[in-house]
C-alpha cells in the first residue's frame, strides 16, 4: 500500500478533530434544589439513550468522512507488488517481429513500427538502475538483459520485419532465462504482437510459480484482409536453354471480399510477364507463366503481386540453373572388364561426341575414380551391369539422390541380391532379385512414360533373361510385360533411384538392335534427369546447410539478393548460415547449393488473431492487457503502483456525509418542544 501524494497525510492530525468537539461540547449534569417535582413532566430513560446513540452516530460519521477525505487526497494505492519494487526492476521485452507485422494499420504505419514505438514508451518507465532485455519472437538474435537502454533503442529502430514465424513458448523461455540471470525482486515481460493464432502454444505456458512476476500482453489488432504468393512449384527436371518451361504460382485470397490484383513475373529483377488475377473471397487460384531462357547457367526470379495489406507476402522467390543439355555420366564398377557396357546405350542418346545431337550430354569414367563433385555436375547417373559396390560408393551414390540426383541402373549377368547390399537404403538392398528365363515378347509403359505406347510398336522386342525387381509400397512402376515389372522407380530424397531388369547389351534381349531402342533411351533419360542443384529452397528463419566444394576451405562466401557479401566458417567441409530473415535469393561461391531461394512463412499470410477472451491459451496466470491507443507509460505506471482508491474514498465522503445530513435532521425535529393544546388547561 503506497500513497501518491504523502504530504497530505498530515490531515490525519485534524481526524481526532471531531471528537475533540464532542468532548468539548458535551453536555454536563447540573444538580439543582427544588422544593416540589409535581409540575415536573416524567420522561422515558428509552429516549436519553436513543439520542446518546446518534450522537455517537454522527461522531462515527463525521470522524470516518473526514478520514476518507485525506486518504483521498492523499492518492491511497493498493499495491499487490513486493516493496521492494521501486528500487530494481527487470523487464523483458518479448517484441513480436514475424511476417504479419508487417501488415498496414489505419494510421499508414505498419504494425511492427508500432510495436518499437511502445517499446520504446516501456522503456521511458524505467528508473535507473533497472534492467531490460530485447526478445524478438521469430528467434533472431536480440540483446541480453542490460541497463544499457539506449543500446536497445539502437537496436529497435535498426530491426526489420522478418519473413519467418514465431514461438511463444520459445520467447517466454528466452525472457525467463534473461530475467533469472539477474535476481531482482520484481519481474515484468512485456509481450507487444499481433497474436497470430498459428503462433499459439500447444500448451498454456506456466507463469505461476515465478515470483514476483507480472506480464502485460500489449496486442495490436487490424485489418484481416491479405492476398499472398502461396507457393511456386517449379519441376525438378534440367530446364534446357531455347526451351519454354512453366512457372506454376497459386494466390490465396484470406478476406472475406473479391479482389483483383495485377501478378508479374520477374526474371533477373526484370519484369517479362504480366496479367491480372481476379481472386475469390477465401479462395486461391492457380496459374502459371510461360518462359524460354535465352542464356545457361543460374536465374534468379520471382512472381509478385500487388497488395497493400501485407508487402513481404507479395513476392515469392525461385531459383533455376539452365543448362546446354542433360548430362549423363555413364559409369563401369570394373575396370578390368574389356566388355563396353555401354556401347548400345551411346549409340542411341550421344552418337557424336561433344555435340549432344538429342540434348543429351555423356561423359564416360569409373565408379572407382569419380568424386562427389564431379558427381554433382550431373544429372543422371547410369549404371551398367555393377559390381558389388563398395560402402564408401554407395554412400557416395545415396547423398548425390538425398540432394536431388538420379541413379539409373540396368541389370545385367553380375547383378544379384548382394550388388546393392552396402547401400543404407533397405529398400535398395530388396529391390534386385535372381536372374530367370524370360519367354515373352513387348513392353507396355506406365506413368510418365505412356505417352511411348502410342507412338511405338513394342511387340518386337524378345525377352530372353530378366532380373527379377521387388517393389516397395511406394515404388513407380514404369514399364512392364506380362506382369513382370521391367523398369522401377524409386524416391530417394529429393532425387530417385530407377532399376531396369534388363541390360543394354544383347544378353537379355534384341531391344539394342531395334529402332525404337534410341527414342526410348532417349525419353527415359529425358525423364531420369533431375537437377540436384535446382529449386532448392526454404522457410525464412530456418538455417541453410553448405557443403564446400573444397576440402581445404576454411569459409565460404554468400551473397543475399538484397544484402552485401557475407563469410560462413566452415567445419569439417560443411557450413551453416542462420541470418534467413529476409526474403530473397542467396547465392554461393565454392559451395553447394549454388543458389536457394528464401521465402516467407505462408502460415503468417492468413491474418487470423486471438481475441483477447483467448490469452489464457498463451499463459496461464494473471495478465494485464494494455490499450494500444493510450499512452503505455501511464499505463505500466498505474500497474505498477497499484490500484487507485481515491475514487472509492471520495465516493465514501458523500455516503457518510449524506448519511450525517439525514441523521442531523432527525436529532433535530426530534428536540424540537411541541406546543399544548389550549382547550386542554
Amino acid at each position: 500500500m503506497t500513497f501518491g501524494n504523502p504530504i497530505f497525510l498530515w490531515g490525519l492530525l485534524a481526524v481526532p478533530l471531531p471528537i475533540l468537539l464532542h468532548l468539548f461540547f458535551r453536555r454536563r449534569k447540573a444538580y439543582i434544589a427544588f422544593s416540589t417535582l409535581q409540575f415536573f413532566q416524567q420522561q422515558k430513560r428509552y429516549l436519553a439513550h436513543r439520542r446518546r446513540l446518534r450522537e455517537f452516530l454522527l461522531l462515527l460519521f463525521r470522524t470516518l468522512a473526514l478520514l476518507c477525505l485525506v486518504l483521498a487526497l492523499s492518492k491511497m494505492l493498493l499495491q499487490s507488488m513486493p516493496a521492494s519494487f521501486a528500487s530494481r526492476t527487470n523487464v523483458a521485452l518479448l517484441v513480436d517481429d514475424t511476417l504479419s507485422m508487417d501488415r498496414k494499420l489505419s494510421s499508414g504505419m505498419t504494425a511492427f513500427k508500432l510495436a518499437a514505438q511502445k517499446a520504446d514508451e516501456i522503456l521511458d518507465t524505467l528508473s535507473e538502475g533497472d534492467a531490460v532485455s530485447l526478445i524478438f519472437l521469430s528467434g533472431r538474435q536480440g540483446v541480453a538483459l542490460t541497463r544499457k537502454r539506449q543500446m536497445v533503442r539502437q537496436l529497435l529502430e535498426e530491426a526489420r520485419v522478418t519473413g519467418a514465424t514465431g514461438s511463444f513458448s520459445v520467447g517466454f523461455k528466452q525472457a525467463l532465462a534473461d530475467l533469472a540471470a539477474n535476481g531482482a525482486p520484481c519481474q515484468e515481460i512485456f509481450v507487444i504482437s499481433d497474436f497470430q493464432a498459428n503462433q499459439a502454444p500447444a500448451q498454456p505456458i506456466e507463469l505461476d510459480q515465478t515470483k514476483g512476476l507480472r506480464v502485460y500482453f500489449l496486442p495490436i489488432a487490424s485489418d484481416t484482409q491479405n492476398l499472398s504468393v502461396e507457393s511456386i512449384q517449379l519441376s525438378t527436371r534440367p530446364h534446357m536453354i531455347h526451351k519454354r518451361m512453366f512457372i506454376p504460382y497459386e494466390i490465396s485470397n484470406h478476406g472475406d471480399n473479391e479482389c483483383d490484383t495485377e501478378v508479374s513475373l520477374a526474371i533477373d529483377n526484370e519484369i517479362v510477364r504480366s496479367e491480372t488475377v481476379s481472386v475469390p473471397a477465401n479462395a486461391r487460384v492457380k496459374r502459371r507463366f510461360e518462359y524460354v531462357p535465352l542464356r545457361a547457367g543460374f536465374l534468379s526470379g520471382s512472381v509478385q503481386i500487388t497488395d497493400r495489406q501485407l508487402a513481404l507476402d507479395n513476392r515469392r522467390f525461385f531459383t533455376i540453373n539452365v543448362h546446354e543439355n542433360i548430362r549423363a555420366l555413364l559409369l563401369e564398377s570394373d575396370i578390368l572388364n574389356r566388355v563396353r557396357p555401354f556401347h548400345f546405350l551411346k549409340l542411341a542418346i550421344d552418337p557424336t561426341e561433344d555435340d549432344a545431337l538429342n540434348g543429351i550430354h555423356t561423359e564416360q569414367g569409373f565408379l572407382q575414380e569419380i568424386t562427389p563433385k564431379e558427381l554433382e555436375s550431373h544429372h543422371v547417373v547410369v549404371l551398367a551391369n555393377p559390381q558389388p559396390l563398395t560402402a564408401q560408393a554407395s554412400a557416395m551414390l545415396a547423398r548425390y539422390m538425398e540432394h536431388g540426383g538420379t541413379v539409373l541402373v540396368f541389370a545385367g549377368s553380375d547383378v544379384t541380391a548382394l550388388t546393392f547390399a552396402a547401400v543404407p537404403n533397405e529398400k535398395l538392398q530388396k529391390l534386385f532379385g535372381e536372374r530367370e528365363q524370360a519367354k515373352f515378347n513387348g513392353i507396355t509403359f506406365k506413368g510418365a512414360l505412356s505417352d511411348l505406347n502410342s507412338l511405338l510398336q513394342m511387340d518386337l522386342v524378345k525377352w530372353q533373361r530378366l532380373c527379377i525387381l521387388a517393389p516397395s509400397d511406394t515404388s513407380t512402376v514404369l514399364a512392364e510385360s506380362h506382369g513382370h515389372a521391367l523398369i522401377i522407380e524409386e524416391n530417394i530424397g529429393t532425387g530417385s533411384f530407377i532399376a531396369c531388369a534388363f541390360s543394354i547389351r544383347r544378353d537379355t534381349s534384341n531391344w539394342p538392335e531395334l529402332k525404337s531402342f534410341p527414342i526410348v533411351m532417349i525419353h527415359l533419360l529425358n525423364y531420369a534427369a533431375h537437377d540436384p542443384q535446382q529449386n532448392r529452397g526454404i522457410l525464412c528463419g530456418q538455417p541453410l546447410r553448405l557443403a564446400a566444394r573444397v576440402a581445404t576451405d576454411t569459409h565460404v562466401t554468400l551473397r543475399h539478393s538484397d544484402g552485401l557479401p557475407v563469410e560462413v566458417p566452415v567445419e569439417k567441409t560443411e557450413a551453416t548460415y542462420a541470418d534467413t530473415w529476409q526474403p530473397g535469393v542467396i547465392t554461393a561461391d565454392k559451395a553447394a547449393p549454388r543458389s536457394t531461394a528464401v521465402n516467407p512463412v505462408p502460415a503468417e499470410s492468413m491474418l487470423a488473431q486471438m481475441k483477447p477472451g483467448k490469452f489464457e491459451n498463451v499463459v496461464r496466470g494473471k495478465i494485464n492487457v494494455l490499450k494500444t491507443d493510450a499512452a503505455v507509460d501511464s499505463q505500466v505506471r498505474n500497474y505498477r503502483q497499484g490500484s487507485d482508491l481515491t475514487g472509492l474514498f471520495l465516493f465514501l465522503v458523500m455516503i457518510l456525509l449524506l448519511c450525517e445530513t439525514l441523521l442531523g435532521n432527525t436529532c433535530f425535529s426530534s428536540n424540537t418542544p411541541k406546543q399544548k393544546n389550549a382547550g386542554s388547561r
